[in-house]
């Protein structure tokens, strides 16, 4: 893979899921930019910033929900395109389909689904056009967790 930098915005409250993330995440030949939130609104800061290529989200945050923060980042960048993973421990199907209706690439259950991320930036970082590389059968499995 030709190395290329990416810039990434976690935005996660559970101090043990954000240092996961990071070791997995910085275990690539990509150059990343990885950056922490532990709020929603200290995400939007970071995005007012620098706007992240990849967001990765948890629903339940203090203060405004990630759900809250995905609307927000719709309505004030309207034409950007990050790559949008909800990663979460509320793998139920209501909020997985407001999360892809709403406009996430990926729905990933915390406990199920981690290990699939660096596939999933690695395809990204391939093709930012990322609707070209969606893998049907991997989004179709990610999708319909059982709830």
């Amino acid at each position: 893979m030709i190395p290329q930098s990416l810039n990434i915005l976690i935005v996660e409250d559970a101090l043990i899921i954000i240092k996961q993330l990071y070791h997995l995440l910085s275990d690539k030949q990509t150059t990343l930019n990885i950056q922490i939130a532990e709020s929603a609104e200290l995400g939007l800061q970071k995005m007012n910033e620098q706007f992240p290529d990849v967001l990765i989200l948890d629903i339940k945050l203090p203060g405004i929900s990630g759900l809250e923060l995905l609307n927000k980042v719709k309505t004030e960048y309207p034409s950007s395109s990050p790559l949008i993973i909800f990663l979460t421990n509320m793998p139920h199907s209501t909020y997985r389909y407001e999360c892809l209706n709403k406009g996430a690439h990926f729905f990933l259950d915390k406990s199920r689904d981690f290990l699939l991320l660096p596939e999933i930036i690695d395809k990204f970082i391939i093709n930012r056009d990322f609707n070209k590389v969606i893998s049907y059968p991997l989004i179709s499995n990610l999708c319909n967790t059982n709830s």
